[in-house]
């Protein structure tokens, strides 16, 4: 593994660890989720280190135009300077380019941060979909882009 990919690697891992902190009750998802085709991967550097990342990918077969974003983390160390606007930004260049007109998005109540960040930028509040439809913590947004 490149040390490129190791840090990658560690920064996803820094994020379920904050996750699971976060909500302790909730149960491990997969990586796969964000993996496959017309999905994608960042990663945001900071002096030659990782230290965010972001991921989209197709929302369902049903719903062609829309994306859905995922694993949206920027390290503690490296909040406050406007990287996760940044991977956010980003992630909708990238959804565009690959001719997405809607993204989608889920995050936890417990986030008040990505919360702001989302309704900063443009992401209204949506009904909870798929497997968050029943979950107390979860709030979801979308935007057209």
């Amino acid at each position: 593994m490149s040390g490129s990919a190791a840090e990658v690697k560690a920064l996803v891992e820094q994020l379920w660890r904050e996750l699971g902190e976060l909500y302790p009750e909730m149960q491990a998802a997969r990586f796969n989720e964000i993996s496959g085709p017309g999905s994608g991967f960042v990663v945001a550097w900071l002096e030659d280190k990782a230290v965010g990342c972001g991921a989209w990918r197709p929302f369902a077969p049903d719903e062609p135009k829309v994306v859905e974003i995922k694993r949206m983390f920027v390290e503690p160390k490296a909040r406050g300077r406007g990287i996760s606007r940044l991977i956010l930004s980003e992630l909708e260049v990238c959804a565009r380019a690959d001719r997405y007109s809607v993204v989608r998005l889920e995050t936890g109540l417990r986030q008040p941060p990505a919360v702001g960040l989302y309704e900063t930028s443009g992401y209204y509040r949506i009904e909870p979909y798929g497997r968050y439809r029943n979950d107390p913590l979860s709030v979801c947004f979308e935007k057209a882009l």
